[in-house]
């Protein structure tokens, strides 16, 4: 794909987008272009507030998107520069982007914090209540402010130096151009234009040892890296350091370590002693003798701290509010540097192995679950039915990766690519973090779906894990299941577009905390309505489409929500702060909505949902049992001596009745399901002890 193909694509997917909630082209381009980022790690959960106001002396306000980094516990603004149209637009020059975006941002920052936004606008407006948000806040470690643009920014501009708000806080500025947005969507398991220069440190550079002989796919380094230098680099790049299972983990325990914070104050001297370090990845470094004979590392591109997160976050807390004086505390570090073609497959690992000794649920590795490679197998085979006079069937195409709906088109030719598209069309796209946040709403925790796709995803993978772990529930996750996670996205997306029209919509960030409340309350009347039963999601499924009734009913339905989410508990707080309360839940919940005529056909009995279970259950049990039977036939018949050979080594248990499984198959028998079982155990036992990655090294060789 050109750079040209990309941006064609990604204005394509915001006009989908727009049509199908309903939206405007604006709103469509920057909610698809923060959640690329988002999903590469650069930007933390974003809310939309598209707002525009003039201020003092003719001052243009002006902000799209706003979100709040508790890592770095940095403050970031989101405004668009965008053209839109299908020829090359011209180029971003430097004045542009100030003039039409970084000065209305920071207007926004300096007229929240000195108070005129919240004297001079309504208080029913979402710049309000942001503006109210910003002004209570404590000072952020920075203020940071994006411009998103479909333009090429002009060569010109190779850097931005920081500058200083009215009230003193940091100002940094990104402008994320078209370009910039191609580099990413190129190397995707690595982070944009972070270089981590070294070269200030006294002798001209970090000293290092390498710690491995040469691997063919890491090398490995050690260091001891002074505080100082450490506190500097997190207050400079922020959470962009953190690797992203890291960033989660720091954010759900806070920013500040007391016992880290202890140390440093009562006995710096001995941190180094006390403390376990830093491990850090990153793409590629610039190492160098020095006629000392010492290694030397000036660079490290795409660094990112897979763990000792609460390290360097207390460091730079200590450096950044209380002056600690950090220069008798060093920091050792692990730094592997991993080859792009491998990182999104190895860094992973690497992060799962350095954070095993923390209390790291396993949910946070969710991103590579069984799971979604189950939801992708099905939604690849599944027809839905044909509507509105079309004759070809569709698929509902779960993307288990990022960009993957546009990478099964690569290489593809322009009848090929129609043909594709045809039968996996984009407005037909469900994303994981679509469907976490669509399943916490029908689930009754909205609240939870309205935290954004980051806490969304952590929530739903940790229901999933839980249910993974039984073998009754894991069968529930089958065909049936994927119909019936289908229709609620039918739904979701149907209330979105019908709340985007309705005469008493708000607009800013009011429609996905109002839909989302809206899914749970239609949930729960359909179980009032049935004496314990649900939606008939199959039906649903069956039509492809939302029926007017129900349709009616989804309007009423989140008119009753909305008028609840308009009166929160507490004097001042914005109608998103209060979405994401439980109290709002319990709230919405019990508000009275009236049935629509038609819809009570649309719900399921008690009964009907039990026997649905039970028969998904036993499908589920024979799809499973088939699929571990061809894992273990698939399995190379010549290496399963190989992993025998391994499991001794590695002091891993095989039991007689394993050796007894693997005679069989080792003649080319297929195995029974007991025995497949069995066998699949047994890999999945060596591959987590590396086993899988030491045969794709042999079989490279």
């Amino acid at each position: 794909m050109t750079e040209e193909e990309y941006r064609a694509e990604l204005i394509a997917e915001a006009n989908a987008t727009a049509e199908t909630i309903g939206c405007t082209l604006r709103e469509a381009f920057v909610a698809e272009v923060v959640e690329r980022l988002r999903e590469a790690e650069e930007v933390p959960d974003v809310e939309h507030c598209p707002e525009t106001v003039t201020g003092p002396r003719q001052r243009r306000v002006e902000v799209d998107a706003f979100a709040y980094d508790d890592a770095d516990d940095s403050v970031h603004l989101f405004l668009a520069i965008r053209d839109g149209g299908e020829a090359v637009p011209p180029t971003l020059v430097f004045s542009d982007a100030r003039d039409q975006g970084f000065r209305r941002l920071q207007a926004v920052w300096d007229l929240a914090r000195n108070g005129w936004l919240e004297a001079n606008i309504e208080e029913s407006r979402p710049l309000w209540s942001l503006a109210r948000d910003l002004r209570n806040r404590q000072q952020p470690s920075a203020l940071r402010l994006h411009i998103l643009s479909d333009r090429r920014l002009s060569e010109r501009v190779r850097s931005i130096p920081s500058d200083t708000a009215e009230d003193g806080t940091k100002v940094q500025f990104q402008i994320w151009d078209i370009a910039r947005l191609y580099r990413i969507h190129q190397a995707a398991s690595a982070r944009d234009d972070l270089v981590v220069d070294f070269s200030g440190v006294g002798g001209g550079g970090l000293p290092v040892l390498p710690a491995t002989a040469s691997s063919a796919d890491y090398d490995a380094y050690l260091a001891v890296v002074p505080a100082d230098v450490l506190a500097d680099m997190f207050i400079e790049h922020g959470s962009r350091l953190l690797e992203g299972n890291v960033r989660t983990y720091l954010g759900r325990r806070g920013n500040v370590n007391k016992s880290i914070e202890r140390t440093i104050e009562q006995e710096p001297h001995r941190f180094f002693a006390y403390n376990n370090g830093i491990a850090a990845t990153a793409s590629a470094v610039d190492v160098r003798w020095r006629e000392d004979g010492t290694r030397r590392l000036i660079s490290a591109s795409d660094l990112q701290i897979v763990n000792g997160a609460q390290t360097t976050a207390s460091i730079a807390v200590a450096r950044r509010d209380r002056k600690a004086d950090l220069s008798s505390v060093s920091v050792p570090m692990k730094l592997s540097v991993v080859k792009p073609e491998v990182a999104a497959k190895l860094i992973p690992e690497i992060s799962r192995s350095a954070n095993s000794q923390n209390a790291v649920r396993k949910s946070d590795f969710f991103a590579n679950h069984e799971f979604h490679r189950r939801m992708e197998e099905i939604s690849r085979r599944l027809l839905a039915t044909a509507v509105g006079g079309s004759q070809v069937q569709t698929h509902w195409y779960y993307e288990r990766a990022r960009g993957q709906w546009l990478n099964d088109q690569s290489g593809m030719r322009k009848s090929e690519r129609d043909a594709f598209q045809r039968l996996n069309p984009r407005t037909q796209l469900i994303t994981k973090t679509d469907l976490a946040i669509v399943e916490l709403a029908f689930a009754g925790t909205p609240h939870i779906a309205c935290t954004g796709a980051e806490k969304s995803f952590d929530a739903f993978a940790k229901r999933i894990t839980e249910d993974w772990e039984s073998d009754v529930r894991r069968r529930e996750y089958g065909d049936g299941w994927f119909r019936s996670a289908v229709a609620r996205t039918m739904l979701f997306r149907t209330a979105e577009r019908l709340v985007s029209k309705a005469e008493w919509y708000g607009g800013g960030g009011e429609r996905r905390p109002i839909v989302a409340h809206t899914m749970a309350r239609l949930a729960k009347l359909a179980t009032e309505v049935s004496g314990g039963g649900s939606l008939d999601w199959q039906r649903i499924w069956a039509a492809q489409e939302v029926v007017p009734s129900l349709q009616q009913q989804i309007i009423v339905t989140a008119k009753a929500v909305a008028d609840v989410l308009r009166s929160p508990s507490n004097l001042g707080q914005s109608l998103t702060e209060w979405a994401k309360k439980q109290a709002c839940t319990a709230q919405t919940g019990q508000v009275h909505v009236p049935v629509v005529d038609g819809f009570a056909t649309y719900v399921m009995t008690p009964e009907d949902i039990r026997d649905e279970t039970k028969t998904e259950r036993s499908a589920g049990a024979v799809d499973e049992g088939l699929a571990t039977q061809m894992r273990v036939i698939n399995f190379p018949n010549g290496a399963w001596a190989n992993l025998l050979e391994f499991a001794r080594a590695e002091g891993i248990s095989v039991s007689p009745l394993d050796l007894k499984a693997i005679a069989p198959v080792r003649r080319g028998l297929i195995p029974s399901e007991a025995q497949a079982k069995r066998l699949a155990a047994l890999l999945d036992r060596c591959e987590s002890a590396g086993f899988s990655a030491r045969r794709e090294q042999a079989q490279a060789k």
